[in-house]
């Protein structure tokens, strides 16, 4: 009986390590409270998979209705690279620290509406532990009316954004993925 819990004991482990490869790909949410954006969902996942080639794979995730609640499932969950939602809920995710300063991959008087006192967090000094949430001005998000790619599948919404959340498996990748939204 022993040797039969040991040996179920490690092909439980083996399958638990075999998930935790990470995630495969690269996923895009999108919710909008004015539309529906899995009209273009298709289209712009193409679009955006045939400018980078093969790698990252894309994945564009669309919400019919827009639902403050999945919103902040979806944060909690850490599942997306990019977010893409109305502005006053990036706000309102980005002063609570939830979202990536892009001023040092885009500039941020080109888009100016997505500049805004968000929540970065700063290391304490050593000894103290931890980090805090401190207040400052950045380029948290980019408008999608400024946004090519949206532009190119008539779906560039005035109220809609895209920020990088601080739970994106590569920010950097998200970073390439965002500039190729726009260019």
């Amino acid at each position: 009986m022993k040797r039969f819990w040991g040996l179920t004991a490690i092909i439980s482990i083996v399958f638990l390590l075999a998930g935790c490869g990470g995630k495969d790909g690269f996923s895009i949410f999108i919710i909008d409270n004015q539309g529906n954006p899995s009209v273009i969902s298709e289209q712009l996942q193409a679009n955006l998979q045939q400018k980078l080639g093969e790698e990252p794979k894309v994945e564009v995730i669309t919400s019919a209705m827009y639902d403050v609640q999945k919103i902040m499932v979806e944060y909690a969950a850490g599942g997306h690279d990019i977010f893409i939602l109305p502005e006053s809920d990036m706000k309102q995710y980005g002063s609570n620290g939830s979202n990536v300063p892009l001023d040092d991959t885009f500039d941020p008087k080109k888009f100016e509406r997505g500049v805004f006192e968000g929540g970065v967090l700063v290391e304490k000094g050593e000894g103290d532990g931890g980090s805090d949430l401190k207040q400052e001005s950045h380029l948290y998000g980019i408008p999608l009316e400024d946004m090519k790619m949206f532009k190119d599948v008539e779906y560039a919404a005035s109220n809609l954004f895209a920020t990088i959340p601080v739970s994106s498996s590569n920010v950097e990748e998200s970073k390439k993925v965002l500039k190729a939204l726009t260019e």
